[in-house]
């Protein structure tokens, strides 16, 4: 499986493209400047060393047979015969584990590798084993999008498993240097950058919007931190010094993360009391050193979040799934943080530190909405899509729906046959992209899973006219725009091409991004010769993905849809 260049990003003629976990840049004319690496050996190394220190998960062994031999005969006796007896079953079992010794150890051994293995199995069917199994694959941190400052100086981006946002420097040549990396307390969805270049907006995925600096000098861990981080059993206990005087302490509150992970639990349910053998006083043993480490991990973790600023700004009761920072052309000097989630909701909030007061809502999606743009040249109007059939345009300061324009109508007209028009019966759109051509300002819309690109015009009279519908090679994935070369970049899933094998050989490989040129003759927009093309060598370097898990990292707008809306 070829990884595709699945998020673009355009800065003064550097093309940005983020493949898997790593983040190229080219040149205008696709001329490899350099990579940044995710750094996994890292990652992996210290994965392993946890695992390795960390014990498997013990599951309390049933009773066997005693290395002495089988256990001794009952007998109903009197109080003075129990020693005689205790004796006789003794010297008996004596005699019958020398006749039978190496009958009972093989026979034991067997049903020990049995139940063994029946346990694995059925721990995978009943503990999501298959996850447990299939974890390098779904907890790939792939680059889920990227961010530039209005200067170019600073690109910001954020990866998926890991929670983390990354903040690199640019030189203006192609060239990354990351400054800081921090790992949020939830997942972040979107991010968005103020005006004034110096703050971060992270929407999550449990609907909080936070606000950080762009700008973090990492700090190390305090001794309190590192010692809640040191599981209990391997903190020394020092000596009391009556002679020094005693020091005031002054406690902090803990924030919610780190109060939750030192509330956690360490003893497990059995006890000494409750297991009769050494082999499970044993396995109990690993097991309070295995949930003292857990505790320990969750705990450096919340620690971690809690070492860099980040506030909480506003909420939604639903997951979000876009933000965006506007001004409004009779509001100057006022911003404005706008909201989209997966409850069909788009909330107008006030800027910071006023971002708790709301001032309207555009209320009109039936569906979620996963995408928002703001034309450059209209920043009093606002186009939202999702999983609507249309597109819709806000005033977004007055909360007024402005119009509609059709999408899944569109599409259905573009698909070659009839056949393919009835499969397909919703859209879900994952990008919205405005290009400014002269006087007038285009919008650039791609669906999930559909190879097509849909072309808009916004005319002055508020209205979405569409204008063109390009057929592509693949399903589309991100669209960007090379002002430098009049070009317009977009980046394809090279798995999904229908070129022919002759057609990759003559032209070197498989396309992954397409370059688009202006006709003035026709009006329209073209392929044009120069894009990026996947090599062989290249796809030999991809991870070793299947097709459902690619499919399931690249793919993920169409997820966000309700299925049992209509019992709600």
């Amino acid at each position: 499986m070829a990884l595709p260049y699945h998020v673009l990003k355009v800065c003064d003629g550097i093309v940005f493209a983020a493949r898997g976990s790593n983040i190229h840049s080219f040149d205008s004319n696709f001329n490899p400047i350099s990579v940044w690496k995710y750094p996994v050996k890292q990652q992996e190394t210290n994965g392993e060393k946890a695992e390795s220190e960390t014990p498997a998960p013990t599951v309390e062994a049933e009773e066997s047979p005693a290395p002495e031999g089988p256990p001794a005969k009952k007998r109903k006796v009197e109080d003075g015969e129990v020693a005689a007896v205790a004796e006789e079953s003794k010297g008996e079992s004596k005699e019958d584990t020398t006749e039978g010794q190496t009958e009972t150890k093989t026979e034991g051994q067997t049903q020990e590798v049995n139940r063994r293995s029946r346990r694995q199995k059925q721990k995978q069917k009943t503990e999501g084993g298959w996850a447990k199994n299939n974890k390098a694959v779904l907890e790939k941190p792939f680059v889920q999008g990227m961010y530039l400052t209005t200067d170019g100086r600073h690109l910001v981006a954020i990866t998926g498993s890991d929670k983390t946002i990354w903040v690199f420097e640019h030189d203006g040549a192609g060239n990354l240097k990351q400054l800081s990396q921090r790992a949020m307390p939830k997942r972040p969805c979107a991010l968005a950058l103020t005006p004034d270049n110096k703050t971060i907006l992270s929407a999550d995925k449990f609907g909080d919007v936070f606000s950080l600096p762009l700008l973090f000098t990492p700090s190390e861990p305090t001794a309190a931190a590192a010692a809640a981080t040191t599981p209990a059993s391997e903190v020394a206990t020092p000596e009391p010094t009556p002679s020094a005087p005693a020091t005031p302490v002054i406690l902090t509150p803990p924030t919610t993360d780190v109060a939750k992970a030192q509330s956690l639990s360490v003893k497990p349910q059995a006890n000494e009391l409750t297991v009769h053998t050494l082999r499970n006083l044993k396995a109990l043993e690993n097991q309070k050193r295995c949930l003292e480490r857990q505790k320990a991990a969750k705990l450096a973790a919340a620690l971690q979040a809690s070492q860099f600023e980040h506030t909480l700004q506003l909420g939604h009761v639903s997951m979000l799934t876009s933000v965006a920072v506007a001004v409004h052309p009779s509001h100057r000097g006022r911003t404005y943080i706008i909201t989209a989630d997966r409850d069909e909701h788009i909330r107008v909030s006030r800027g910071i530190p006023q971002a708790h007061v709301i001032e309207g809502f555009l209320l009109g999606h039936d569906e979620f909405v996963s995408r928002m743009c703001i034309p450059e040249a209209r920043g009093d109007v606002l186009i939202s899509g999702g999983g609507d059939d249309d597109l819709f345009m806000w005033d977004w300061v007055s909360g007024k729906l402005l119009g509609k324009a059709l999408v899944l109508a569109e599409v259905k007209k573009a698909l070659p046959s009839a056949e393919d028009a009835k499969m397909v019966n919703k859209v879900a759109v994952t990008r919205i992209f405005d290009v400014q051509q002269g006087e007038k300002t285009q919008i650039f819309v791609i669906c999930e899973r559909i190879p097509l690109l849909l072309i808009y015009t916004l005319t002055s009279a508020n209205t979405l006219q569409h204008t063109q519908t390009l057929s592509l090679l693949g399903n589309p994935l991100d669209v960007e725009c090379l002002m430098a070369e009049s070009k317009l970049l977009v980046s394809i899933d090279p798995n999904t091409s229908s070129e022919t094998q002759e057609e990759e050989s003559d032209n070197g490989g498989v396309s992954s991004i397409l370059a688009l040129s202006f006709d003035d003759t026709e009006s329209s927009w073209k392929v044009t010769i120069g894009g990026l093309k996947v090599t062989e060598a290249a796809e030999k370097e991809s991870s070793s993905l299947s097709p459902q898990d690619l499919q399931k990292l690249l793919y993920t707008t169409e997820s966000l849809r309700k299925t049992n809306k209509d019992d709600e």
